[in-house]
């Protein structure tokens, strides 16, 4: 019986050492590396690391300052491993619910606030985050960083196109009184030659050569039909602004917002997918972020400093002091009050993406009409753009086109088979 015992517990000593080298193993720390500039592995790292951070990070973390959470830079040193920090990033209620000391004081010390869980992310992503918080913190040049933004005032980089252009057209002109002084002087040597023959020839000047009556005639009819042409354009293109792009009261890169920070259109043009306007973004849209973000990499601090205005933020109080007012956008978009277009229908229903109208936004510094917006441009669209109807129970109603397209008959549905150019669709 007592070997019994003795037994039981020399077992009860193995079990509770491997669960304490199993426990330690899964905790074991893992060192952020360093970056260094002629390391490809370790700046491919920092770089994957770069795009999480953008994707996941900005809204609450900055490198070396306090926004939402902490600044990052020095994490690893303040936490016991780096395990521990992808347990947080990971799921950070989780690790505060297991009586995780550091988990529990930065949990209190930032009023509670729940970080938000980031499942998706591996243990190699979340290092790969930090090692390019670690590179970013030390001021590692890192290659595949965009450079800076010129400063406000600094005068853009010049192109040599218009003096490429400036040349074309001297060597055009150059060309033009060459030829004319060279029809000058051969009209004069044709004139010598006939009268040595004998022929009588009369002294026409060039002017009179080349505008005749019959030249006179045939310019005047190319300029009246050209005049007319002009005329009947202009009238229907009478209030249309393709190429509109007005100076807003805040200065907003679409490219940077858009294609840099990947936000979405529909974040801040919330009612596009259930309105039948894509609605103009208010102030509370911009302070989610820019009560965080204060200052921007293209314009520092002025062009938010525009929003707090208008939002009555006081971002070194950290709290509104007044009444928020509305930004004053300038609408660039306008149809004819006759009109009827909705932007739920194309968007959510037809699914056509932002861009078929309003062009490459992402690429955007300046936000400017891109389409004609004409009745012709709508009506061509219409007649190229297929309808999905075998994933819209809507359509079902359908049935001459439906039997057609199972019989292979008609290769597909346009929005002008389905009365999308009658005139009561758009004008009623």
């Amino acid at each position: 019986m007592h070997s019994c015992k003795s037994i039981r517990g020399i077992l009860t000593l193995i079990a509770l050492f491997l669960s304490l080298t199993l426990s330690t193993n899964s905790y074991s720390a893992v060192a952020v590396p360093d970056v260094n500039p002629s390391d490809a592995a370790a700046i491919d790292k920092a770089k994957q690391g770069m795009e999480l951070f953008k994707a996941n990070c900005t809204s609450c973390h900055a490198v070396d300052k306090k926004v939402v959470g902490p600044a990052l830079a020095g994490v690893w040193d303040r936490w016991e491993n780096s395990a521990d920090i992808i347990a947080w990033v990971k799921n950070s209620q989780k690790l505060i619910a297991s009586g995780h000391p550091y988990a529990n004081k930065i949990f209190n010390e930032y009023n509670k606030s729940v970080m938000s869980a980031f499942p998706q992310l591996s243990d190699d992503q979340i290092i790969n985050i930090l090692t390019y918080v670690k590179a970013k913190s030390a001021g590692v040049a890192l290659p595949f960083e965009a450079a800076p933004a010129p400063a406000a005032g600094t005068a853009p980089a010049t192109s040599d196109k218009g003096s490429s252009d400036w040349y074309v057209y001297m060597l055009i002109s150059f060309l033009l009184v060459l030829a004319l002084l060279l029809f000058n002087v051969t009209s004069k040597l044709d004139k010598v030659i006939r009268e040595k023959a004998g022929e009588k020839v009369e002294d026409v000047s060039l002017d009179k050569k080349i505008f005749n009556r019959k030249t006179f005639k045939v310019l005047l009819l190319i300029g009246s039909i050209l005049l007319v042409f002009n005329i009947f354009n202009g009238a229907i293109d009478l209030g249309r602004s393709q190429g509109y792009e007005p100076d807003q009261p805040i200065k907003f890169s679409h490219a940077l917002h858009v294609g840099q920070n990947k936000i979405e259109c529909q974040y801040c043009h919330t009612a596009v997918e259930k309105s039948r306007h894509a609605s103009i973004p208010g102030t509370q849209i911009c302070m989610n972020c820019h009560k965080y973000v204060q200052q921007g990499p293209k314009y520092g601090k002025d062009e938010i400093s525009k929003i707090y205005s208008y939002a009555g933020w006081d971002p070194d109080q950290q709290k509104f002091v007044k009444a928020p007012k509305n930004i004053e956008w300038v609408k660039i978009h306008n149809l004819p009050d006759h009109v009827y277009f909705n932007h739920s229908q194309h968007v959510k229903v037809g699914g056509v993406k932002c861009q078929t109208c309003h062009g490459k936004v992402e690429e955007y510094e300046v936000m400017k009409q891109f389409a004609p917006l004409s009745m012709g441009w709508c009506i061509n669209c219409h007649r190229q753009t297929e309808v999905k109807f075998s994933e819209n129970k809507y359509y079902s109603v359908f049935q001459k086109y439906q039997q057609e397209l199972k019989k292979g008959t008609k290769a597909k549905v346009t929005v002008e088979d389905i009365g999308g150019t009658e005139c009561q669709k758009c004008h009623y």
